[in-house]
C-alpha cells in the first residue's frame, strides 16, 4: 500500500450504527469519568484522527522532529516524519494497516537508513495503532472495547484489531484527567534478538483541548514504561502543535 491508500483507508467512513450516548451511560464510574473529561463539548461525528507532533526523538541520538499522525484504533495509523539527525535530512514513516505493519526511512529521500517489515514487526505495529487511541478517545465508545476497572484512577480497554489482545491501561486523575498509559508490546528493545512482551507506556504531562476533544499536549513514551530501565527505554518526547 502506499501512503495516500493507507490515509484513504483510515478515513472510511464507519459502517457500524450503535448509539454512543446510550453505550457511554452504561459504563461504570471511573470510564465515564475519563470519556467525559475528555468530551466536554460531547461525542464529535469523526472516524479518526489527524495530529501534528513534534519534538524529539532518541535513534542513534536525540534529534528534532516534526511529523503528522493518522489514526483510527480499529483500523490503524499512519505516522509521517522528518527527523533532523545533525544536519542530515531523514524522513520516512511506519504504519499498520491491513494487518501488516512496516516502517521505511530514507536520506535525501534517495538512500535507505531503517526498513524492517514482517510479523514480528506488524504485531508490534499493531500495538502502537492502540496506543494511538489516546488522541481520539471519542472513537473509544464503542461495543468493540472491553472496559474495566482496577481502581477508582486505573481502568483498561481491550479489544483486537487483529491479532494483539493485550489490554491499554489508562491512570486517571481524580477528574478523569489522563496521567499515563501502558501496556505490554510486541517488540525487541535494545535492539535484542528475541521478540517477546515488554511494557511500553506513555507520561502524559499536559492535555489540551483540540476541536472539542482533550488528547495529549506534551508527553514522553518508551519500553520499559514504569521501570527502572525506562530511562534507557525513553525514546519519544512529543508536544502537539
Amino acid at each position: 500500500m502506499n501512503l495516500n491508500q493507507i490515509i484513504s483507508e483510515i478515513k472510511l467512513p464507519d459502517t457500524n450504527n450503535f448509539d454512543k450516548q446510550e453505550l457511554l451511560k452504561s459504563y461504570p464510574e471511573p470510564v465515564s469519568r475519563y470519556l467525559r473529561y475528555h468530551l466536554p463539548n460531547g461525542i464529535p461525528g469523526d472516524n479518526y484522527v489527524e495530529v501534528r507532533l513534534k519534538g524529539i526523538i532518541k535513534l542513534v541520538n536525540w534529534s528534532n522532529f516534526k511529523s503528522t499522525l493518522y489514526a483510527n484504533p480499529y483500523k490503524g495509523f499512519l505516522w509521517k516524519a522528518k527527523v533532523n539527525m545533525g544536519v542530515l535530512p531523514v524522513k520516512g514513516f511506519d504504519y499498520f494497516m491491513n494487518d501488516t505493519g512496516a516502517m521505511n526511512w530514507t536520506l535525501f529521500n534517495l538512500f535507505g537508513v531503517m526498513k524492517a517489515d514482517g510479523e514480528d514487526v506488524s504485531r508490534s505495529a499493531e500495538g502502537r495503532a492502540k496506543m494511538e487511541s489516546v488522541f481520539a478517545p471519542h472513537l473509544l465508545i464503542d461495543p468493540k472495547i472491553n472496559w474495566g476497572v482496577v481502581s477508582e484512577n486505573e481502568i483498561t480497554a481491550t479489544w483486537t484489531i487483529h491479532r494483539e489482545d493485550q489490554p491499554l491501561h489508562f491512570i486517571l486523575g481524580d477528574d478523569g484527567s489522563l496521567k499515563e498509559v501502558f501496556f505490554k508490546r510486541w517488540g525487541n528493545p535494545g535492539d535484542t534478538k528475541d521478540f517477546k512482551y515488554h511494557t511500553f507506556g506513555c507520561n502524559i504531562l499536559k492535555e489540551d483541548l483540540r476541536k472539542g476533544v482533550m488528547i495529549p499536549k506534551k508527553g514522553n513514551a518508551g519500553w520499559w514504561f514504569g521501570e527502572k530501565e525506562y530511562d534507557d527505554g525513553e525514546f519519544f518526547r512529543f508536544e502537539v502543535f
